[in-house]
C-alpha cells in the first residue's frame, strides 16, 4: 500500500534464489565438463543460462591472441534480427573488459556512448529499452573472453544486478578454466601431431628413394621428359641387382652417365667404376687393358701391370662399344661373363674377380648376330638387361635445361656472365642434333 505524499518505488525484478542459482551453476558445470567441441559446449552452456536468468540475448566471445573474437556462442538471436550477433558486442566493451577485467553494466545501451554504434542492432533483437551485463572471462589471470546478457528494462522495473553478477562471474570462472583445458589440450595434440609428423618424415628419409616413391638424385644426368623418366625408373631398379647391363643408344646420348648411375646407385656405390671404349684401341692393347699382362710378356713389358678386370673387382666394368670388338676377342670376353676367371697376358695363374659388367653400344646387335659378326652366345650374356637411351630429338623438352646447364659450366670455366635468350633456346629447340647431348654441349 502506497504511503501518500511519497513517490512509490518502482518494483524490484526478483534475483534468482540461492537454490535456483546454484541448479544452474551445476548444471552449467556438467556441460563444461562433457567431451565436445568448445563451440559445442559455449552454445549449451549460454543455452542453459538463458532459463535461469531472466534475458533476451546472451552471449559468450572468446578471444584469440589478438584479442579478436574467434568463438561467439549466443542465445536468443534469430537470422530475422538481421546483422550478426557480434554487432550488438561494440569493440569498445571487449576493449575494456580486456584492459580492466572489470564488469561493464549499463542500464540504458540507447543512451551509453559505448553502444553508440550498437544500439539499433540491440533493440530490434531485443526490445525498445535494452540492459547491458557483461563479465570478462578470465584465464590465469588474463582475459580471454567475454560472457553478456542483454535484457529488456521497462520503466517500472528496476533490476538488482548484484545477484546477477555475482552468477555470471562465477560461471565466467568455470568458462575461463574450461577454454584453459582445451587450449592446452589443442596445445598438446598439435605438439603431437608435429612430432609425429617429423617423426614419419625422418622415418621416410630412411627409406631408398625409389621405395619412397621418388626417382633418386643421378649426377650429371639432366632431363624432365617423360622418355629420360622412364629411363631413369629403369635404371633405379635394375641397379639393386648385380644384372648386367646394356646401354644402347645413338652416339651422344649419355652412355657413360647412365652407366655411372647404375654404379652410383647400387651396392657397389663405395667400390671402383672403371671404364674402356674398346673401339679406340687395336685388338693386342685392347687384351693387355683388360687382363693385365706380366712382365716382359711383350716388348715394351717391363713390369707387371693389372688390367681393367682386376681394377673393377667389387665394383662396376662399363666395356664401350662393345659391339666392335673382333669374335677373337669376343670368345676371350665370353669366358670371363661365365666363369669370371681370366689369366694375364703372358702369365698362367688364373684370377678370379667379381665385377659388375655394364655394356653400352650404338651398333644393331642384333643384325650384326644375323651377320655373323657377333656371336650370338656372348649377345645373350650381355644384354641381361638392355635399357635404350632416347635420342635427344625425342626429348625436345630437355633442350632449354641442358643448354643452361652448359652455359651455366661455361661461364663458371671462364669467369663470364652469358645467358642464352628466348630466341637462342626456341632455335636451338628446332635443331635436330644427330649427335645428341654431346653435339648440343658443344654448340653451346
Amino acid at each position: 500500500m502506497l504511503t501518500e505524499g511519497v513517490a512509490a518505488k518502482p518494483p524490484r525484478a526478483r534475483p534468482p534464489s540461492a537454490d535456483t542459482a546454484l541448479l544452474g551453476i551445476y548444471e552449467i558445470s556438467k556441460i563444461l565438463t562433457a567431451p565436445a567441441r568448445l563451440e559445442q559446449t559455449l552454445g549449451n552452456v549460454v543455452a542453459v543460462l538463458s532459463s535461469f536468468l531472466d534475458m533476451k540475448l546472451g552471449m559468450i566471445t572468446i578471444l584469440d591472441q589478438h584479442g579478436n573474437p574467434e568463438i561467439v556462442a549466443t542465445s536468443g538471436w534469430t537470422s530475422r534480427d538481421g546483422g550478426k550477433p557480434i554487432d550488438t558486442l561494440p569493440a569498445k566493451v571487449i576493449d575494456r573488459l580486456v584492459a580492466t577485467a572489470m564488469p561493464v553494466i549499463v542500464e540504458d545501451v540507447s543512451r551509453d556512448p559505448l553502444f553508440a554504434t550498437a544500439a539499433g542492432t540491440i533493440t530490434r533483437a531485443v526490445g525498445a529499452k535494452v540492459s547491458f551485463l557483461a563479465v570478462a572471462i578470465k584465464s590465469d589471470s588474463r582475459v580471454v573472453g567475454t560472457l553478456s546478457i542483454n535484457r529488456t528494462s521497462e520503466d517500472w522495473i528496476s533490476y538488482a544486478f548484484d545477484a546477477d553478477l555475482r552468477l555470471l562471474t562465477m560461471i565466467a570462472n568455470l568458462i575461463g578454466q574450461t577454454v584453459k583445458l582445451h587450449r592446452m589440450f589443442s596445445a598438446d595434440r598439435q605438439r603431437l601431431l608435429n612430432e609425429c609428423s617429423t617423426l614419419e618424415k625422418a622415418l621416410v628419409s630412411c627409406l631408398p628413394k625409389e621405395i619412397r616413391g621418388e626417382r633418386p638424385d643421378v649426377a650429371g644426368i639432366i632431363g624432365e621428359s617423360p622418355a629420360i623418366m622412364e629411363v631413369l625408373d629403369t635404371i633405379a631398379i635394375v641397379a639393386k641387382s648385380n644384372s648386367t647391363v646394356l646401354l644402347r643408344g645413338e652416339s651422344g646420348t649419355g652412355k657413360e652417365l647412365f652407366a655411372r648411375a647404375v654404379h652410383d646407385l647400387s651396392r657397389r656405390s663405395a667400390k671402383p667404376f672403371v671404364k674402356l671404349n674398346c673401339a679406340a684401341l687395336p685388338e693386342s692393347v685392347l687384351e693387355s687393358e683388360l687382363f693385365g699382362h706380366e712382365r716382359g710378356a711383350f716388348t715394351g713389358a717391363v713390369a707387371q701391370r693389372a688390367g681393367r678386370f682386376e681394377l673393377a673387382n667389387g665394383g662396376t666394368l662399363l666395356l664401350d662399344e662393345i659391339g666392335e670388338i673382333s669374335p677373337a676377342f669376343q670368345a676371350k670376353l665370353l669366358r670371363v661373363l661365365q666363369e669370371g676367371e681370366f689369366e694375364r697376358v703372358g702369365g698362367s695363374k688364373t684370377l678370379k674377380v667379381n665385377v659388375r659388367f655394364v655394356f653400352a653400344t650404338n651398333k644393331n646387335l642384333e643384325e650384326a648376330v644375323d651377320k655373323g659378326e657377333f656371336r650370338a652366345d656372348l649377345y645373350y650374356r650381355i644384354s641381361v638387361v638392355p635399357v635404350f637411351l632416347p635420342p635427344l630429338r625425342e626429348r625436345p623438352g630437355d633442350v632449354s635445361l641442358l643448354a643452361r646447364n652448359f652455359i651455366e659450366t661455361v661461364n663458371a670455366e671462364n669467369d663470364q656472365e652469358h645467358e642464352l635468350s628466348a630466341s637462342a633456346i626456341e632455335t636451338l629447340q628446332r635443331c635436330y642434333f644427330p649427335g645428341n647431348v654431346r653435339e648440343l654441349e658443344n654448340c653451346v
